[in-house]
């Protein structure tokens, strides 16, 4: 009984006048038990008039009744009370009558709980629809809300939360149905699917979540119209494909409807892959688009025209898994521009050096990035067209014909010496002298082989940063251009001298191997004021007692670091020397940072030599045999030492005293890219010889500013309809001024939203990061399909809104916003997908 005073307590906190009609008279009892001193207890046997008075001329006019009739309630042409009736709450206490009461839903709703006797049979799920019931609420919000109830009560109240929601809880490869796992008992399931049939337009004669995932992928299959759904399919897509919570989910069952729909067959008959557009439903979609761009490099397709596809593939669901593919081919057209506009004329050793540091290095650093990408991207059959291009001409237009032409002004040389760049030998003085001069503190980061292009790649990435600036200049190497030397040249001293045996090398006699030795050299240099560490050491001080400790006791550290060399200087490793550019990229970026938090400001990065390097194998014809001589002291693949060593067309032979180097014995080069035979070493990573690759040596000047100095790309709405009137909307966004220098890319969410938050279309995200200087070019249109959420705003002012997210979170802010007038004929005039 306690249950049914319950329903009349919450009826009575909306009511003041209830009526409760017992026709057999089973509630008599329970009717004079209840108690509450606040309602007036009316039992009605024949005196409906003197009730009526009663309530009537009571003085209060809050004051509450329950009037009981142990009676049928009377038509209505007989009923004395209707008026008040009218006014008040009729009161039921059948079990469907007490369910609707105990939510709080009214009369009409009845057949809620009849229908759905099993779902109001818990009073831990009636209490949760009460809780979420709202007084406008009609028949179908309520079923979706006694859905999600079901679903575990942490979905949104709209059935694509639903949909998403079940489609996580099945997998592809189930036989059971989550739909009808979770709403059978309820009988739920067919008003579900008659939600998703008005949403989607997905109709059938036994809906199942497995048959709509199929009608879902056909539909956005745009090689396959013959199951047309309404435009929210799209807007649904792009939803599960966009959430951190569903998205792999999506992929699963992307790959199962991939696999059971035979996709991969239908695509291999169509002759224009552009069909496709963006749609990105299946991952072999994005294996097309990879196949047939290969094959648009191959035939010469233009620069602007691959650019502009890759780029309209970057948003794509499946990219991350292919944007190596994507950025090995990006850097192949790349590779193929500056090849071709490439004009490699040497007239002299300077002009050669200056057009190299100018624009040729980007060449190299164009073949690097590319063959990175394509052994990290892996697929070696897709991409083997272009992975040989790549290498033929890199080559043969370029390596080749470079090193041929440098070479023959070097052999014109009787020193080695330029006027265009200081000399390598002269490092501490014109560099870091400066900064001890005026009592600055300068750390010198050397990085084994980290040659001119790799420095300037990593300080165009370094000078994107916040407060970081990076300058690169070029000093001339030191011949031989191998480890020993390049790093003794780096200190202070005046006379270097080679152990013909051993290659080792002494400064104004003293040793310059190992780190203990150069720090000796750089302390009685600097009056004890300089030292030397390697780069593991160092990134394992404490920043705030070793790392401080050692700033304040130097004016001059040395750390020296070592990932390119270690990996290409050996046969085993040398075919990911590119890698290694890469690992050595993110080891400086710790080191720098490392350097500013014990408040070190200034730093030069550079190297000991630079290195010559292939993906292929080396022709044996690029083997070049050793030059006859009195006799040979130390071999390497790109230079010898000997004695009496007689000069040939395929050697350039230098005087000990023509390198700056003490001692007569003479140094053997091959010419261009020739390779001395050696047992056991690689062949296709060198140094130690005369190219430009080899000898121009970078330096990078850092500073680390105090103030913030970047910002980022601004957005503005360029052009938008002043009117939606149909399922689509076309928006065009520009892009204020090219990413480049300090100036970041920004990434925006671009969707169509009420005044009260909710989703009207599909969000679309996109990153403006053009680098073109052609304002033109930073144009980009973008087209919104309406969700089926629209139809409820129609005639109604909704935001154009840009989106984008909190650094370091996933919390979004809005960018901008911009109004316009939802105003369609017909809200549900939706064309077909």
């Amino acid at each position: 009984m306690n249950r049914i005073h319950d329903s009349l307590q919450r009826v009575f906190e909306r009511n003041r006048l209830v009526f409760w009609y017992d026709p057999v008279g089973e509630w008599s009892q329970t009717f004079d038990e209840f108690a509450d001193p606040s309602v007036a207890k009316l039992r009605v046997e024949r005196n409906e008039f003197g009730t009526k008075v009663r309530i009537v001329r009571d003085p209060n006019p809050d004051a509450k009744f329950l009037v009981y009739l142990p009676s049928p309630k009377p038509a209505d042409a007989n009923n004395w009370l209707l008026d008040l009736l009218l006014q008040g709450h009729e009161y039921k206490a059948d079990k469907a009558s007490l369910a609707l009461q105990a939510v709080g839903l009214p009369h009409e709703f009845i057949h809620l709980p009849m229908e759905h006797a099993s779902f109001f049979a818990s009073e831990k799920r009636t209490q949760q629809l009460k809780d979420r019931i709202d007084k406008n609420d009609q028949e179908r919000d309520v079923r979706l809300k006694m859905m999600v109830i079901l679903a575990g009560n942490q979905v949104a109240v709209d059935v694509d939360s639903l949909l998403l929601h079940f489609l996580a809880a099945g997998r592809p490869t189930d036989l059971f149905d989550p739909v009808s796992e979770c709403l059978d008992a309820s009988a739920l399931t067919e008003p579900f699917w008659r939600e998703v049939k008005r949403t989607f337009g997905y109709d059938a004669l036994t809906p199942s979540l497995r048959d709509f995932v199929v009608s879902l992928f056909r539909g956005a299959n745009p090689l396959d119209r013959q199951v047309p759904l309404h435009p929210h399919a799209k807007v649904f897509l792009g939803r599960w494909k966009d959430s951190q919570a569903y998205k792999e989910s999506f992929r699963a069952w992307a790959d199962q409807m991939e696999r059971e729909l035979q996709i991969e067959t239908t695509i291999n008959g169509v002759d224009d892959p552009a069909v496709l557009g963006e749609w990105d439903t299946f991952e072999i979609f994005e294996k097309c688009t990879l196949h047939w761009l290969c094959r648009c490099f191959e035939n010469g397709a233009s620069t602007v025209d691959l650019l502009e596809r890759i780029q309209k593939r970057r948003q794509s669901f499946w990219q991350p898994q292919h944007k190596e593919g994507y950025a090995a081919l990006e850097h192949a057209v790349r590779l193929r521009e500056l090849i071709e506009s490439a004009e490699l004329a040497i007239e002299s050793i300077d002009a050669g050096l200056s057009r190299y540091v100018a624009t040729w290095w980007r060449i190299d650093m164009a073949y690097r990035l590319c063959v990175r990408s394509l052994r990290a991207y892996g697929q070696v059959q897709l991409m083997a067209q272009v992975s040989q291009w790549v290498e033929k001409a890199y080559l043969n237009n370029f390596l080749l014909p470079l090193a041929d032409r440098w070479s023959d002004q070097v052999c014109r040389l009787q020193r080695w010496e330029c006027g265009s760049l200081s000399a390598q030998n002269a490092f501490f003085d014109t560099y870091v002298k400066p900064f001890l001069n005026k009592g600055q503190k300068v750390f010198v980061i050397v990085s084994d082989a980290l040659r001119f292009e790799a420095a300037a790649d990593f300080a165009n990435r370094l000078q994107l940063a916040n407060r970081w600036t990076a300058e690169v200049t070029a000093m001339l190497g030191s011949l031989p251009s191998y480890t020993q030397l390049g790093m003794a040249a780096l200190l202070p001293g005046k006379q270097l001298t080679i152990n013909a045996d051993t290659a080792a090398v002494t400064i104004d006699g003293q040793s310059a191997s190992g780190t203990e030795n150069r720090s000796l050299i750089l302390s009685a240099a600097c009056s004890a004021r300089a030292t030397a560490i390697q780069a593991e050491d160092f990134l394992e001080l404490n920043s705030k007692t070793d790392g401080r400790a050692l700033m304040r006791d130097h004016d001059a550290v040395y750390i020296f670091h070592n990932r390119i060399d270690k990996i290409g200087d050996s046969a085993g490793t040398e075919a990911k020397t590119f890698d290694a550019v890469e690992q050595a990229f993110d080891e400086l970026d710790q080191i720098i940072k490392k350097v500013a938090n014990i408040n070190g400001t200034n730093m030069l990065v550079t190297a000991d030599h630079g290195f010559l390097f292939q993906q292929d194998d080396v022709h044996e014809d690029d083997m070049v045999p050793l030059p006859a001589a009195g006799g040979w002291n130390y071999r390497g693949r790109r230079f010898a030492i000997g004695k009496s060593i007689l000069p040939n067309p395929q050697v350039k032979v230098f005087a000990s005293g023509d390198l700056d180097l003490i001692g007569d014995l003479p140094v053997a080069f091959p010419r261009s890219l020739g390779r001395f035979p050696l047992q056991g070493s690689g062949k296709r990573y060198v140094h130690g010889g005369i190219s430009l690759q080899e000898v121009v040596v970078p330096v990078v000047k850092i500073h680390k500013a105090r103030t913030d100095d970047t910002g980022q790309v601004e957005v503005e709405i360029l052009r938008v309809p002043s009117k939606i009137t149909t399922g689509q909307v076309a928006v065009s966004l520009f892009q204020n001024k090219p990413a480049i220098d300090k100036t970041l890319p920004r990434t925006l969410r671009v969707g169509l939203y009420s005044k009260d938050e909710k989703v009207l279309s599909e969000i679309k995200t996109y990153t403006f990061d053009s680098k073109e200087t052609e304002a033109r070019q930073r144009e980009v249109s973008i087209m919104l399909t309406l969700a089926r959420a629209a139809d409820a705003f129609n005639n109604q002012d909704v935001d154009l809104r840009l989106e984008e997210t909190v650094l370091g979170t996933n919390q979004t802010v809005v960018y901008k916003t911009h109004t316009l007038r939802l105003q369609k004929p017909f809200a549900s005039d939706f064309d077909e997908l």
